[in-house]
């Protein structure tokens, strides 16, 4: 206020006075009439200054600031206070003039999927004359209190597209007591703490979904098959409807290999490796429908491979041993860090449903389930971690997903991995506690034998052969051993050479008590000039020799000739005679040779004819 205005409210004031004097037929002297104008204008300077002072002019009373329900952006933008939501965005945020109405809202906020979080006041209807705002927009809620530990700031919403309610990224100021938000995208909002531990409850439910992933129990486990030789094949171990193994085997012949399928009867997924020299199939396509994480499973499996093959949970796998190994072995160690993280991964997928942030393409995304696949492999588990282990697995797996979200969905996915991150051990705690429940074994070994065809008398004139005689060992041809010049001697089948000299010089039967028909068989042999002691030879499936016994270690004659051999009781019983020379010094000897598991052994020597030891 300076003095020209002053004058002017003189003069003016003046002027009112002398017309009030005469509209009431005052007859006041001029010097009155002066002293009245200058008292009044004297009062007027005085409330202006009190005014100035206290803010009156150019601004509206802070009631009617508060209460207010509709302003108008400037050209600067818009900084407003609106039904007691404070509202600011830069210049461009929307043509100037246009009106930004907040209207309070006394419905509840919607129902998410999973009740993670807790209201915290009244909603407001946030609109811009039938527009979104072209920049983004800082709304800033008042609320009492502060949140809990394990609990976020977040603003609860229902867009105008019709897309449903959602969480919007938001942070919590303790000394203002405000949430604050930045949206592109204006409609109801209500103000909301997410508590983790709610997420957490909802993850386990998650857990609890693929810790049922499971298969029947195919026909065929545990099931011998015959190859066309004549091999028996089949798994060691009860697979039968009531066992329980982390695996079902199925074992079949293919293109001329031994074909071992496993399907998966666990929850979790197994690193696998077979012996010897086994090739492991490619693996077939999971069934989608039982859960989207198998999605992402088959893709580390078929992106990533491993040096051990990964038994997929519901699924199956198929290794392949060449012919005629005669044990194939498949062992399994539970894999929990794999399991973990892929849980976490779709877990996580869904909770970003509720930000709007699409991770639908994680389980087909190669480079982050590579990044996965190298983050359990450092972690390093093992089947019992510690929480400690596990949400450090955690925090490298959150790590993983954060270049997935789109630019404009960046900073809601920074936020969301944030939150879990400062607060996973709360989320893994029930994953932790479902894979140990889950994990009573963790291994698993699996034997194939193959067992050979049936022995039959003709398949040991093809036969390998034991040394005797001083001759090495090698493969009869037609009964007898090739290579052997006719000076040097022979060794030959006594049922090919001379079958009437020996009753049964083969025999078939049981000898490993496994089931299966083994031989025994007579041979002689000779390293030139006369015949030496007979041997016997005791052959298993295949045939392959188990054992050997000569005749000539067993008595002191300088010949042993069998007369009779047969099985009995699972041993092969022998009745022989020794001698010097021609026929001088002739003892009979009866006795059994019994096969322990890993040599022939001579049992129940007994002389039955012949001068006694000593006499001849």
């Amino acid at each position: 206020m300076n003095v020209s205005a002053i004058r002017n409210g003189y003069d003016h004031l003046a002027y009112l006075t002398e017309v009030m004097a005469r509209r009431f037929a005052l007859r006041l002297p001029r010097r009155v009439v002066i002293s009245v104008a200058v008292v009044l204008v004297l009062a007027c300077v005085a409330a202006g200054v009190v005014a100035v002072r206290s803010g009156w002019f150019g601004k509206e009373p802070s009631s009617a600031k508060e209460n207010a329900i509709s302003a108008v952006v400037g050209t600067d933008g818009l900084d407003v206070t609106l039904s007691g939501v404070h509202l600011s965005g830069p210049a461009g945020l929307a043509p100037a003039g246009t009106v930004v109405t907040a209207t309070p809202t006394t419905s509840s906020p919607p129902e998410l999927p999973t009740a993670i979080t807790t209201n915290l006041g009244a909603g407001v209807d946030i609109s811009l004359q039938g527009r979104q705002p072209d920049k983004p927009l800082e709304v800033r809620f008042p609320v009492v209190g502060t949140p809990p530990e394990g609990q976020h700031a977040v603003l609860v919403t229902v867009p105008s597209d019709g897309s449903g309610a959602h969480l919007v990224p938001a942070s919590f100021d303790a000394g203002t007591g405000t949430i604050t938000a930045t949206t592109n995208h204006l409609s109801l909002f209500w103000p909301a703490f997410i508590d983790l531990r709610e997420v957490g409850r909802t993850f386990d439910k998650f857990v609890t979904q693929t810790l049922g992933i499971t298969s029947p129990r195919p026909d065929c486990a545990g099931e011998k098959v015959t190859d066309p030789s004549g091999t028996t094949i089949s798994p060691v171990g009860d697979y039968s409807p009531t066992a329980k193994p982390a695996a079902w085997p199925c074992v079949s012949t293919k293109d001329g290999q031994v074909v071992v399928e496993l399907t998966s009867n666990s929850p979790l997924p197994w690193r696998t490796r077979a012996t010897p020299a086994a090739t492991l199939d490619p693996q077939g396509t999971p069934d989608l429908a039982k859960a989207a994480i198998l999605a992402g499973y088959h893709t580390l499996v078929t992106e990533r491979p491993y040096a051990e093959g990964l038994l997929i949970p519901g699924t199956t796998m198929s290794y392949r041993f060449p012919a005629g190994s005669s044990t194939a072995t498949v062992q399994g160690q539970v894999d929990l860090g794999t399991w973990l993280a892929m849980d976490l991964v779709f877990a996580v997928q869904s909770l970003m449903a509720l930000f709007h942030v699409d991770y639908q393409d994680v389980g087909t995304n190669a480079d982050r389930l590579t990044c996965l696949g190298d983050a359990v492999e450092a972690a390093q588990l093992g089947a019992k971690p510690g929480v400690d282990a596990v949400t450090n697995l955690a925090r490298a797996v959150l790590s993983c997903l954060a270049p997935l979200a789109g630019d404009a969905l960046k900073d809601a996915a920074a936020f969301v991995l944030l939150v879990l991150s400062s607060g996973i051990s709360l989320v893994v705690g029930g994953f932790l506690g479902a894979a140990l429940t889950a994990t009573s074994a963790d291994t698993f070994r699996i034997d194939v034998e193959s067992t050979g065809k049936p022995i039959t008398a003709a398949d040991l004139s093809t036969a390998p052969v034991p040394g005797m005689c001083q001759h090495p060992a090698g493969t009869l041809v037609d009964g007898s051993l090739p290579g052997i010049p006719t000076h040097d001697g022979f060794v030959q089948l006594v049922a090919k050479g001379s079958p009437s000299e020996v009753d049964n010089p083969i025999v078939v039967g049981d000898l490993t008590a496994d089931g299966t028909p083994d031989a025994a068989a007579v041979f002689m042999c000779s390293r030139g000039g006369v015949g030496w002691p007979h041997h016997v030879v005791l052959y298993g499936p295949g045939p392959e020799v188990l054992g050997s016994v000569d005749l000539g270690s067993v008595t002191d004659g300088e010949h042993s000739n069998v007369r009779n051999m047969s099985i009995e009781g699972g041993d092969v019983a022998l009745e022989w005679n020794s001698y010097q020379g021609a026929s001088f010094c002739l003892r009979g000897w009866s006795a059994r040779i019994h096969w322990t598991g890993s040599q022939a052994s001579v049992t129940g020597l007994v002389q039955t004819s012949g001068p006694a030891k000593g006499t001849c």
